[in-house]
Formats: structure tokens, sequence, C-alpha cells
């Protein structure tokens, strides 16, 4: 049987949630599934017309943001499940460039699809509205963070993945960081060797074990306390 939006593993935290069967079914005769891109590859860039929005069902991306000097600030991963493009709704043009960080598999809602629902399904509309409150929420999350030392961010960074891994029924205590440290570095405003460093120090205290991109999350309750969010 194909994957449809109705039988889709991650339908309960991608667009449909919040749908009644009948319009879900309406949402997946317009979605373009099983579009693939390479480790990479950009989803789109940064000034290029909004095309819809993208809902990542395998791999990851980052979103990164370009200023006057061309220097590159990494803006947020995007897991499975999670939902791109909103960057692109008020200006209909893309603010951020999405870049896969490994192979992607992904759908689409082509904005032209997006008007025929939002005219005749008016529910889409508050779906589609509260995703984007989520990632205005984790703007917030990111600019508390950027208040905290250099090991609460990294705990923080870490215990986030790993909720966020869990939400979507993957493993959470032992999972793969598809972003380099330098990206990390980037992402909570500190030197790549600092986060290296503190994942070292994590280790060294049981809390984690590292190797390579590979994470293990040992002591889930050491690294809250670090974050001060136990």
């Amino acid at each position: 049987m194909p994957v449809t939006c109705e039988h889709c593993n991650l339908g309960r935290i991608c667009i449909p949630k919040g749908l009644t069967r009948e319009e879900i079914e309406s949402l997946g005769t317009l979605v373009r599934r099983n579009n693939t891109l390479p480790k990479g590859a950009a989803l789109y860039h940064a000034g290029s017309p909004f095309r819809g929005v993208i809902a990542i069902r395998s791999g990851s991306s980052k979103l990164v943001a370009l200023d006057k000097n061309g220097n590159e600030y990494v803006v947020d991963f995007v897991l499975p499940g999670e939902l791109l493009g909103f960057d692109g709704f008020s200006t209909e043009r893309y603010r951020c460039t999405a870049i896969a960080l490994e192979n992607v598999n992904y759908c689409e809602l082509p904005t032209q699809q997006l008007e025929v629902l939002a005219r005749d399904t008016p529910s889409l509309a508050q779906v589609l509205l509260q995703r984007s409150g989520y990632q205005f929420d984790a703007s917030v999350e990111k600019m508390v963070l950027s208040r905290k030392s250099a090991d609460e961010r990294v705990a923080s960074f870490i215990i986030h993945i790993s909720e966020r891994l869990r939400l979507r029924g993957y493993a959470s205590t032992e999972f793969r960081l598809s972003m380099s440290r330098e990206e990390i570095g980037n992402y909570l405003g500190i030197t790549h060797e600092t986060v290296s460093r503190l994942l070292h120090q994590f280790q060294a205290q049981g809390l984690i074990n590292v190797k390579s991109k590979q994470l293990t999350l040992l002591d889930r309750a050491g690294l809250y306390r670090y974050c001060s969010e136990e």
C-alpha cells in the first residue's frame, strides 16, 4: 500500500493532525510525496519565491540565514515530521535557506494547493497557524537559551533534540547528531571547540556517551540539572 497522509506514521505530528478523516483524504490528493534530496542540497534558497509548505519524512535539515556581510547563522534544525517554509509566508519569499544535513525524503504542499485547501478546508488554516506558532515558540526558547552559560546551552540542546525525537516515536536515548560541532556551535552562539569540550566533559561525568556523531544519553536527570529544567 502506498504511503498516504492517512497512513503515514508521522500524521499525528505533521499537517494532518487536527483535521478530520475526510479533510486528510482531501489533503492527500494534493500533497506531492516521496521527494528526495542528497546531503548538502537546498530544499529552497533565501530570496526565492514561496512555493509551499514542506514536511520532512526522513533525514534532517538546517535553516540558515545570511547577514549583509555573508556570515551564515544557523536558525534551526528540522527533524522528521516537522515543517519547513513558514519563513516565506509573510513576504512570499523565503528569508532562509534550507539545506539537507543528510539524505532527505519529504512531502510538499504547493502554494496553489494551499490556496485551494484554505478555501475548501477552513480548519487547515488553524492547523498551519498552530504549526507556525510552534516555530515562534522555538524562537522564544532560543532567545532565552542565548542568555544562559555555555554548559547550559549544550545540555539544553541535547535534551531538546532528545525530546523532539521522543515525540516523533524515535529513540530518545540513543541517536545520531546529523549536524556538525560547528553547526551546533553556530546555532548556540558558542565556538565549536566549546561544544566539543562540553560534550567530552559531559561524557567524563557519565551523563552521555559520544562516539563521532552518535550520542547515547546516560543520565537525563544530570543534564536537566545543568539546564535548570528539573
